[in-house]
């Protein structure tokens, strides 16, 4: 069954386990050989899918994935997987300019939203665009300075 969450609990939720990424791989077909997007994931233990579910609910898109870890023995994964600009823009950057994060995640969403409008300009086509996003890449999730 799929609860329907609240706002807050979704922000508390994507602050100890939500993960705002910048993407960017080697690409053959591409002109500059580079390729990249944004996602946001969260990911927990197969028991607690239900989670995922009720947030995927809440947003109405993006998608949840079965991760198996056996030759770690750990216990089955589930990840909640969202990307596509369209609903980075349209859903998950409204949803946090509303009900803002409070802890070291605020920081990373700055940065993913800073990214987006690299997406949006069309400037992660060309060299100095994936440059742009290296950097800005640089300062989020664990590559961040710690200050005690």
């Amino acid at each position: 069954m799929v609860k329907k969450l609240k706002p807050w609990y979704i922000v508390g939720f994507v602050e100890g386990e939500g993960c705002f990424a910048i993407n960017i791989s080697k690409h053959k077909t591409k002109k500059i050989r580079r390729d990249a997007w944004l996602s946001f994931e969260i990911e927990l233990r197969g028991d607690d899918k239900s989670i995922l579910e009720s947030i995927q609910k809440y947003f109405g898109c993006g998608n949840i994935y079965e991760l198996n870890y056996d030759r770690y023995g750990w216990m089955p994964h589930a990840k909640y997987h969202l990307r596509g600009l369209d609903n980075i823009r349209q859903t998950l950057i409204p949803f946090f300019r509303k009900y803002k994060l409070q802890g070291k995640k605020a920081k990373d969403f700055k940065l993913f939203c800073q990214a987006a409008e690299v997406f949006v300009k069309k400037e992660h086509l060309t060299k100095e665009g994936i440059v742009k996003l290296e950097d800005i890449r640089r300062f989020m999730n664990r590559r961040r300075p710690f200050k005690g």
